[in-house]
């Protein structure tokens, strides 16, 4: 991931698809009242997240890292 425009379009793609996946699962557990579910389903969201978080720094090239947390 080179481009700023290729990194954001893939943010946005990458947290539908999330959301879709994962947060529509935890909503159907939250809505049946089933604490295993939901409790299942909030750890599911919290991996899906850390996994596009570290996918996204492992493919972002140092410029870019550097470009989002300038050093003080």
């Amino acid at each position: 991931m080179t481009d700023h425009t290729e990194i954001e379009t893939w943010a946005m793609v990458r947290a539908q698809q999330i959301v879709m996946q994962q947060g529509a699962n935890l909503v159907v557990a939250a809505q049946r009242l089933d604490h295993k579910k939901t409790t299942a389903n909030t750890y599911a969201l919290r991996a899906a997240i850390v996994k596009s978080l570290v996918e996204a720094l492992s493919a972002a090239p140092a410029a870019t890292l550097s470009q989002m947390h300038p050093a003080e």
